[in-house]
């Protein structure tokens, strides 16, 4: 058993759960999961290189994209309850910023086709309004 670490403030917190240079794993990119409290508000962000793909395993959030030069801003609504499970795909370039529209903590899946680099991230401030 490994720890797995965790990133957390008072949005919640978000777990890398696997990474392509974890050596026992081939595949490329990472998987992590991430919480937001409610009312609460994460992403305002955008990537230049890296696609990723969201669902919500629990409650119910508000996604809003949009593409950094202008345009529509898309809204889904994700919730991890009913048949299916829906999931967003946001590309490079692409804002995205979620918000808590439920009454209990969200549970956010995601995987990236890049590892999340701390020390140099490729996520630059875009903010959305909510």
């Amino acid at each position: 058993m490994e720890p797995i670490p965790k990133h957390g403030d008072e949005r919640g917190f978000l777990i890398e759960f696997l990474r392509e240079d974890e050596k026992f794993l081939n595949f490329k990119g990472q998987i992590y999961a991430s919480t937001i409290a409610p009312g609460t508000v994460r992403g305002n962000h955008y990537h230049e290189h890296k696609t990723e793909v969201f669902a919500v395993m629990k409650g119910k959030l508000k996604v809003l994209v949009q593409h950094i030069n202008g345009g529509e801003i898309k809204e889904y609504i994700l919730h991890g309850y009913g048949e299916n499970i829906d999931r967003v795909v946001v590309e490079p370039n692409y804002a995205h910023t979620f918000k808590n529209i439920g009454d209990e903590e969200v549970i956010l899946l995601a995987w990236g086709d890049q590892v999340h680099d701390h020390s140099g991230p490729d996520q630059y401030k875009h903010e959305i309004k909510i």
